[in-house]
């Protein structure tokens, strides 16, 4: 676990360096980069009837022209078959730095981490820690309206191993794209999809699409 969050924190160091000593980002950019959000999100798991539902707020504050930092708090429940409730507890920190390729356009690169308590009732709880790298693409297409896509790859390992919540460490690649319509300056509505491959530790494979 030690070894993880050292490269963790080599990762976000990394981009930090590397914005600070570089200029691609555009000053005049149209993009808005300083947000809170409120979010629900449902996601169906491969094999499962169930869905796990999820709220959440999150967000995000250009630091510099390349710079930014987000955040975010998430509850979720999961109530698969033979097990009262599965409860999620959320929360991950994000650096990013953001490319201008023109007025309305930026490629993102990020490293996200997160730690998530899982606890089902009754029993004792497991705490997962991931490591995310991400790739995307922003552009407003219009004045009103902005496009989205990226991927995510990653890494995450359960800290507590006496639990009788079943969850083993792996991996995961995750594709996303959205759109977001902004009613005015300050607000917007955003819809999203993402698609999810997962592969656990002791060769399990699963996919969930949210």
């Amino acid at each position: 676990m030690k070894n993880k969050n050292i490269k963790a924190q080599y990762l976000l160091a990394s981009i930090l360096c590397f914005g600070m000593s570089n200029s691609f980002a555009l000053e005049d950019s149209d993009l808005q980069y300083n947000s809170l959000s409120m979010g629900y999100s449902s996601t169906s798991v491969g094999g499962y009837s169930q869905k796990v539902n999820q709220v959440s707020v999150a967000g995000t504050y250009l630091l510099n022209d390349n710079i930014y930092l987000g955040g975010g708090l998430s509850s979720a429940t999961f109530s698969p078959p033979k097990v009262t409730q599965v409860n999620f507890a959320g929360v991950d920190i994000l650096v990013g730095l953001r490319i201008g390729i023109s007025r309305t356009t930026d490629i993102t690169l990020s490293a996200d981490y997160s730690s998530t308590d899982i606890t089902e009732a009754g029993y004792i709880g497991v705490t997962q820690n991931g490591v995310s790298a991400n790739v995307g693409i922003r552009s407003l297409v219009s004045p009103s309206v902005e496009l989205g896509t990226g991927v995510s790859f990653t890494n995450y390992q359960n800290e507590t191993t006496n639990s009788s919540v079943v969850l083993t460490s792996g991996n995961a690649t995750q594709f996303s794209a959205g759109l977001k319509y902004f009613i005015s300056k300050e607000f917007a509505v955003r819809g999203a999809y993402s698609y999810t491959s997962s592969n656990s530790s002791v060769g399990t494979t699963y996919t969930s699409n949210s």
